[in-house]
């Protein structure tokens, strides 16, 4: 008995100690049993008469078992892909495919464990055909098509690894694939491609074989995307821009810009998920219109969008020039001056703050009230409104369609450097007003027009140069033009040199003076000097010293007809004659101004001073906003005659009219283009003016650093040049990394 409880006790450890051993030798530790997903074995037949084995993937770091056996061939290996690619066989074989995973068990020993579930299948043999594939690409997706239809199945493939396998499959002869990644392949990565092609399929219990595949298709990411590239602009600080649009159908992206009636390329961009674009500091009021295509490989268009801007509207950077001599302060709405900033000195904007302007004055940055300041308008409010400062190089002043020698054609006095070379017109306008004008000149953008400005601030000496010359021509027979458009004296048919006014000899082509053709008659005597002249009454009354003329505010002038025009307004009347006296032959510059005293000169130009001299009046026309043509007038702008009087407005000067009176503008009856901001005067009680005309020569700045100009408008560049008695040196590109006192 004692015996058998021995033997017993044996028997158990013995048997706890097989156990133990057994527990040791299936015990892999770290190692998991793997999992083999439920599917079809794809067997893939090759032109080269290889196979290519594929099966659901198990997931990352899956290692798979293939065993295959068939006409006297057996194979079993291991693989870490879901496909295998064998040589030598050929349908019928069969195939069993299992997940296994290796280990070290507790006893050390390498162990293999191998998925519980497997897929088995036996390949028959079968006649498959090599069909032709066609793709019509479309955002995201693809849909293909072929001949046929001989075949059970048929497959569209993706070359992964050398080998082309099916990621969608048909019983029909097309079938539809998205990109998406899930159901189907994933979109190319930019600079990369896809190649598909189409195998005819024979399905099986548990497999499917696929004969050789077609030729192939290339995809490119370009070709999924879809047609609507969204292209936007951003604001991303004042007066700073960026462009930004998506990816869209096409391998190549281009963008441009349209300057000067052409567009042009700006950047050429690889292609990218999306886009960026940088366009810095654009000027105040600018007009901007960028254009973003794509082109496939062959330089064909695929998409295009546009977009079109005006940028913000600030002074800064701008050129202003004071009105009056204005106190310079070292912070904004400090009593204290630290200096007196000339009238007329050109300065450039670096900061408003209230009502204001941080500038640079005699190497030294400070503070001067913008009100009392013209600012550019061409560098203010941009494109939002056009500029032909015409008395900077051919003045268009006429007495109806009688040029006036000395005046027509010529640079009026002050207006000499106006025009500058590099940067346009300088159009001075005081910058209270220039706000007023700002909202005009959207108004009319709105409907379609566009500001058209031939002139703001008027030097006083042109003022005065312009009155005082065209008085002196008040009685003068008015001048004509001929078939060839040159100027001609009526009387003695003549042709007349506008700069000077002295007629050209028909024969000799010499300037010669009008006074030496006239003789006295016989029995006068010439004038004694400095005898009152007599005959006939003068047709102008000069206003007295200090009085300031040009004042017919949109009510009847004094001179102005209260009703409507003549009957038959086509051509003035000369003065009645007296009695026995002859008309003259020929009518004078008066008689065609004024329509027998209606007006007087008073009426068209001031004679001491005018509002034009204070940077408050402006004369304009519209044109339309593509920058066309402008729109017809009852007479032309600069017209000094009745012709241009408010009661003959068509409606397009009452178009202008609503435009500019809308904003708090007021205007002349005299005249259909002048405009004047009386409201801004009497609020800064402005009483001073300039006599002198202004100028481009200063510092100026950008986002880059310090200029300087000279009178002309040009800058200085590569050069040393002393300024206020400090030498600075500037590079090529007129710059100076000296920077002023703060």
């Amino acid at each position: 008995m004692k015996h058998m409880r021995w033997l017993i006790g044996l028997l158990v450890i013995a048997l706890a100690a097989a156990g133990l051993l057994a527990a040791a030798y299936f015990i892999t530790p770290g190692v998991r049993r793997p999992s083999l997903p439920e599917g079809d074995i794809l067997a893939c037949m090759e032109a080269d008469g290889s196979l290519v084995l594929s099966w659901p993937d198990a997931g990352a770091g899956s290692v798979y078992l293939v065993e295959l056996h068939g006409d006297g061939q057996s194979l079993r290996q291991h693989t870490d892909r879901p496909s295998l690619a064998v040589t030598g066989v050929s349908a019928p074989f069969r195939v069993r495919v299992q997940a296994a995973a290796s280990g070290t068990n507790l006893l050390g020993i390498a162990r293999e464990l191998t998925s519980l579930t497997h897929l088995d299948a036996e390949v028959a043999s079968a006649d498959l055909e090599t069909p032709a594939l066609t793709g019509e690409p479309e955002e995201g997706a693809m849909t293909f098509s072929w001949e046929g239809g001989k075949s059970p199945v048929y497959a569209v493939c993706v070359l992964r690894d050398g080998v082309y396998l099916p990621v969608a499959s048909s019983s029909g002869t097309g079938t539809h694939l998205r990109f998406d990644g899930k159901e189907g392949p994933a979109m190319p990565s930019h600079g990369e491609s896809l190649e598909l092609a189409l195998r005819a399929g024979s399905p099986g219990t548990g497999y499917v074989l696929y004969g050789p595949p077609s030729a192939p298709i290339t995809v490119e990411r370009g070709d999924l995307l879809g047609d609507e590239l969204s292209l936007s602009v951003r604001e991303t600080e004042p007066r700073m821009y960026a462009l930004e649009w998506n990816e869209a159908r096409g391998s190549e992206y281009e963008l441009r810009e349209w300057r000067q009636g052409a567009w042009v390329t700006l950047d050429r961009p690889e292609a990218r998920e999306t886009f960026h674009y940088d366009l810095g500091r654009l000027a105040s009021g600018s007009s901007h219109r960028y254009q973003v295509i794509t082109r496939d490989h062959a330089g064909e268009r695929q998409v295009e969008e546009e977009v079109s801007f005006y940028a913000s509207v600030s002074p800064l950077y701008c050129t202003v020039w004071p009105i009056i001599d204005l106190d310079f302060c070292q912070s904004a709405g400090e009593s204290q001056s630290l200096g007196r900033v000339v009238a007329g000195t050109a300065l450039c904007v670096l900061e408003e703050d209230g009502q204001w302007f941080r500038v640079r004055y005699k190497d030294r940055c400070g503070y001067v009230d913008s009100r009392y300041c013209m600012i550019n308008l061409s560098e203010y409010t941009g494109d939002y409104c056009a500029y032909d400062i015409t008395n900077s190089y051919e003045s268009l002043f006429k007495v109806h369609d009688s040029p006036m020698a000395s005046i027509t054609g010529q640079v009026i006095p002050g207006f000499e450097n106006i025009r500058t070379e590099e940067d346009g017109f300088l159009v001075p306008y005081l910058y209270p007003c220039a706000k007023k004008l700002l909202a005009a000149a959207q108004a009319a953008l709105e409907d379609g027009y566009r500001l058209k400005i031939y002139e703001a601030f008027r030097p006083n000496e042109a003022t005065r140069y312009l009155y005082d010359t065209a008085a002196a021509k008040l009685t003068d027979p008015a001048l004509v033009y001929d078939e060839e458009g040159n100027a001609v004296d009526p009387v003695t048919g003549w042709g007349v040199d506008l700069t000077s006014g002295f007629l050209i000899d028909p024969e000799s082509g010499e300037l010669i003076a009008p006074a030496s053709l006239l003789a006295p008659e016989d029995g006068e005597s010439p004038p004694e000097e400095g005898a009152e002249p007599g005959g006939e009454e003068e047709l102008l009354q000069t206003p007295e010293e200090g009085e300031e003329d040009e004042t017919g505010l949109r009510e009847p002038a004094e001179d102005a007809p209260e009703t409507a025009p003549p009957e038959e307004p086509g051509e003035p009347g000369e003065p009645p004659a007296e009695e026995g006296e002859e008309p003259p032959e020929y009518p004078t510059y008066g008689a065609v101004m004024t329509d027998n005293g209606r007006f007087r000169l008073g009426s068209f130009l001031a004679a001491v001073t005018s509002a034009h001299n204070r940077g408050i009046a402006l004369d304009l026309t519209l044109e339309t906003a593509d920058f066309q043509s402008e729109l017809e007038m009852q007479s032309a702008i600069h017209d000094l005659s009745w012709y241009s009087a408010a009661y003959l407005n068509n409606d397009n000067a009452d178009l202008l009219a609503k435009y500019m009176t809308g904003v708090g503008m007021a205007g002349l009856s005299s005249e259909w283009w002048h405009f004047q901001d009386n409201e801004t005067r009497e609020a800064i009680g402005l009483t001073s003016y300039l006599y002198r005309g202004v100028d481009a020569g200063g510092w100026t700045r950008d986002d880059r650093g310090w200029r300087h100009r000279d009178p002309d408008g040009r800058y200085y560049r590569g050069t040393t040049i002393t300024v206020d008695g400090k030498r600075y040196t500037l590079d090529r590109d007129g710059y100076t990394s000296q920077a002023p006192a703060e």
